[in-house]
């Protein structure tokens, strides 16, 4: 259900603070038509000029665009190449060159049986999973595509391979107990084709993308099941136990009687053992730590009446050697929220650092960025603020809260619209040393006007040393930090 219908979901936010702007230059700004951006950007040069681009998934859902998959010139925002797509493509792409030009191909997918392999040079499509119509996709139990991540070479094709599930039935209604069970899949990275294939445990739907991490050397999967109102677990197999298309001896990391494990786990060591140990915020906004040696819990945090939809990000906020945990939590339950709280979570401790209400439909992950030079990280977000409530005219601009300093200010302009569920992302754009940052909002549809993304280059002009987690699912996009 996740994300199935955004215009579906009511939710009554204000802003509480202010603060001051600093004077930043946005080098450039595109709209986009006929689109919504979940996807978060993800960065390389596919046009050879040195400079890296921005390539980012887009769409509306059940709807077919033109604008579905974009790959824009880091230079000046032109656009480079285009995809139309059948849906939505709100999954964040990753790079591997199959076509042997030197050049990165692009890897990108999203709802209905939606992926798809394209040639980073010219925007052809290379391979993808399926070819079908929507509706025979769901049909056939070929539902949406999450987050994917590579994994080493499985059929010694040279390549590398997907880790991916597939899951999640866009039709069905919040009272639906009885739901399509999801798939944990590998993909070929070649050709697309399904490599190994295995059904969720306790035949569950799954909307969690899957990670691996090395544990006693030997890969790890880490998948989540269950929805915002069906129960599931968060669990790990072997991924030799996925290549034989059996995962039924799965380890369960932890379990929830009443919702489901959506949102990706992050993972670093946080006890000092050199063992990794996992922070999950899960759909009931219980924020757990376990320690990866023995499954215990090192410590937890509940939040009775509100829900979480926001992926945690590592950050140094407290100012001890432990990574601390940042998240946004909504107050209400699936489909209607009334305010939003950010929290910063010692890491160390489990103890609630700092914590405001703040913004409105806050679904988009933070990045985390030393940018004053101290030592400690700079949150940086998407604040969406609600303007207009009677004609719920919405902006949004990009916030950076330094707790050590007790201050907060903006970067960049204001932008019309909010962001959806896209993190921000900071990048180096042509390796000079000084930063750039990325982000995507969208609009919200009306009577009277259509809706659109706006993609913005926000240049830093100055170097960042320490970027601790520098987009979506962090440094290694799979939510490891080592």
């Amino acid at each position: 259900m996740i994300f199935n219908s955004f215009k579906s979901i009511l939710f009554i936010g204000f802003l509480f603070a202010s603060y001051s702007l600093t004077a930043q230059a946005t080098r450039w700004k595109i709209k986009i038509e006929s689109a919504n951006i979940f996807s978060s950007p993800r960065f390389t040069d596919l046009n050879k000029d040195g400079i890296k681009d921005v390539i980012i998934g887009a769409g509306i859902e059940n709807t077919s665009v033109d604008n579905g998959i974009l790959a824009i010139n880091g230079k000046d925002g032109t656009i480079l190449w285009k995809i139309a797509t059948p849906s939505q493509i709100y999954t964040s792409a990753l790079f591997q060159d199959i076509t042997g030009d030197s050049i990165d191909d692009v890897f990108i997918g999203g709802r209905a049986g939606t992926f798809y392999a394209i040639n980073g040079a010219t925007g052809e499509i290379i391979w993808q999973f399926w070819k079908g119509t929507i509706k025979e996709s769901r049909k056939n139990g070929i539902l949406n595509f999450f987050l994917t991540q590579w994994i080493d070479d499985q059929n010694e094709d040279g390549y590398s391979d997907l880790l991916v599930t597939n899951g999640g039935d866009y039709l069905a209604s919040p009272n639906e107990t009885k739901r399509a069970v999801a798939n944990l899949m590998v993909l070929s990275g070649i050709d697309g084709t399904v490599i190994a294939k295995a059904k969720m445990p306790e035949e569950r739907e799954s909307y969690y993308a899957p990670h691996t991490y090395l544990k006693k050397k030997k890969e790890m999967v880490v998948f989540g099941t269950g929805g915002e109102t069906v129960n599931g677990s968060l669990w790990e197999v072997p991924l030799k136990k996925l290549m034989k298309n059996n995962i039924r001896k799965s380890k369960v990391i932890l379990k929830d009687s009443v919702k489901g494990f959506i949102l990706n786990s992050i993972i670093t060591d946080l006890n000092g053992d050199s063992k990794l140990d996992f922070i999950n915020a899960r759909m009931n906004a219980t924020i757990s730590a376990v320690d990866g040696k023995n499954y215990k819990t090192l410590w937890e945090c509940s939040f009775d009446g509100y829900e979480c939809y926001v992926t945690p990000s590592f950050g140094q906020f407290v100012g001890d050697n432990t990574h601390d945990v940042f998240t946004i939590i909504a107050k209400g339950s699936f489909p209607m929220y009334t305010s939003f709280k950010l929290l910063i979570i010692d890491g160390k401790t489990g103890e609630i650092a700092w914590q405001e209400d703040s913004g409105f439909n806050q679904f988009s992950p933070a990045i985390s960025i030393d940018l004053s030079g101290d030592g400690t990280d700079e949150i940086v977000y998407i604040e969406n603020t609600l303007v207009d409530i009677q004609t719920f005219k919405i902006e949004n601009q990009v916030k950076v809260i330094d707790l050590k300093k007790n201050t907060s200010y903006t970067l960049g302009s204001t932008r019309e619209g909010l962001s959806m569920a896209s993190s921000p992302g900071i990048v180096d754009l042509e390796g000079d040393g000084k930063h750039e940052i990325i982000v995507a909002t969208s609009s919200i549809e009306t009577e009277s006007s259509s809706q659109f993304s706006i993609i913005e280059c926000i240049d830093l002009e100055q170097s960042c040393d320490t970027i601790t987690w520098p987009g979506y699912l962090g440094p290694f996009q799979s939510g490891l930090l080592k």
